[in-house]
């Protein structure tokens, strides 16, 4: 049990001395946590603008304008390019490290676990982001190749490439969402859902819009076949027992015949 506080001056002097105390003992440690932060932040911020150059000479830009990224990007009203963001995610990661650091030099735990968490989700995100970029162009490409396959013999060529692109990019999205630990229940159920939609749709799009085309196929299908049968028929009659073709005489040789 603590003792009971009888003097109640002494006893504010006494917290006060030793909070004091402990602040100056202290002072050291939130010293070296500033300093940290600020060579840290120093030093991230350069090392991303030498990274960003460095990208831009490697030509990356170019790279993300074939793969579609730069108009992802614009669209999303990011005003820097791709080799930018880039370099931009490298030094807040950098960053969040200065700021660990200077969390375990003053003992703050709680900072340091909840800047742990942060750290280790990133390159989760990362990898996240980069399979959305690949399923996206991969779902572009089927795209054009579907809608260039059909368009010459169906009307909808470009509703069924819409839907292949749609098919592959939500295989990315649950990939990415799988990634970064999203509720496994909820993607299966999403996946289900999104697997029989794209069914029905394309099963209605290919009725409505291929109905045309599959009737001449079977109409050609039924003309082979009855061509077949009526030349097999005509060849079977035009034989006589011994092998020979009949001679046809005409009409006047044959009742000329029968009077005889």
């Amino acid at each position: 049990m603590p003792a009971a506080v009888t003097d109640l001056p002494t006893a504010l002097l006494t917290g006060l001395a030793a909070g004091l105390a402990t602040l100056i003992s202290a002072i050291p440690s939130i010293l070296g946590a500033l300093l940290i932060l600020l060579l840290g932040w120093i030093i991230t911020g350069a090392l991303a603008g030498a990274l960003a150059r460095g990208l831009r000479a490697v030509r990356v830009n170019t790279a993300a304008d074939r793969a579609g990224v730069t108009g992802v990007l614009q669209r999303a009203k990011v005003r820097s390019d791709a080799a930018g963001v880039i370099a931009g995610v490298v030094k807040w990661y950098l960053r969040l490290i200065v700021i660990l650091m200077a969390a375990d030099a003053v003992k703050l735990t709680a900072v340091s676990t909840i800047v742990n968490q942060v750290l280790a989700f990133i390159p989760n995100l990362l990898v996240a982001v980069l399979i959305l970029a690949a399923f996206s162009w991969l779902a572009s490409l089927a795209r054009n190749l579907v809608t260039a396959a059909l368009q010459p013999t169906m009307a909808n060529a470009k509703t069924i490439g819409v839907l292949a692109y749609g098919a592959t990019f939500g295989f990315g999205v649950i990939a990415a969402a799988t990634q970064i630990g999203v509720a496994t229940t909820l993607i299966d159920i999403m996946f289900v859902g999104i697997v029989g939609a794209l069914a029905l749709a394309f099963g209605l799009a290919f009725g409505l819009g291929g109905r045309e085309e599959a009737a001449r196929m079977w109409g050609n299908m039924r003309g082979a076949v009855g061509n077949v049968v009526t030349e097999g028929a005509a060849a079977t009659s035009d034989k006589s027992g011994n092998g020979r073709p009949v001679e046809q005489r005409p009409v006047e040789q044959r009742e000329r015949a029968i009077r005889t």
